[in-house]
């Protein structure tokens, strides 16, 4: 007898779903490294302004400015590189989910994930993040949940494995 599938999806992969990822990925991994550099970034700032007030050298304050402005900034844009080198990469994925396990289906292949082995779920407001490893995540979009509903699969895992809600920010 065939075990009954409680949820089916399907998502294509878009850039739109890699630059989502990539960017909640970096944004939490690269959290207390963003904090330090904005930190540094701001004393530099800080020094350079005063400097350029005390008649310091142009070219000094000019370092300690742009070092400070490029501190701040650069963190928070290192999704980039990931992200563009495989936003154009179009996957559809279909998903099962049973009582136990899911199951992750692509052309190139079907891997089953047993949820008891899973490190975390992370839900959005348009998908789920469900990560084997800390850098391996399946993305189930919401709008591709064929069989069952986005409340039924939150359900489902949050009683199984870690589970983080992640409001989007505008």
């Amino acid at each position: 007898m065939m075990e009954e599938v409680i949820i089916k999806a399907s998502t294509t992969t878009t850039p739109r779903i890699y630059l989502d990822f990539f960017k909640s990925y970096y944004k939490e991994k690269t959290k207390t490294l963003t904090f330090i550099t904005t930190v540094i970034g701001a004393c530099l700032l800080a020094t350079g302004l005063w400097s350029s007030l005390n008649r310091v050298s142009v070219i000094t304050c000019a370092i300690l400015i742009g070092g400070g402005v490029m501190l701040m900034i650069y963190p928070r844009f290192s999704y980039r590189r990931p992200y563009n080198s495989v936003k154009d990469n179009k996957i559809t994925t279909k998903f099962e989910f049973y009582k136990d396990r899911m199951v992750e289906i692509n052309d190139s292949s079907r891997e089953e994930y047993y949820y008891s082995d899973l490190l975390k779920v992370w839900e959005t407001e348009d998908y789920f993040y469900i990560y084997h490893t800390p850098e391996n995540a399946s993305v189930v979009d919401k709008k591709g949940i064929s069989t069952g509903s986005p409340e039924k699969l939150k359900a489902l895992l949050s009683g199984r494995v870690e589970y983080i809600v992640r409001n989007k920010r505008k």
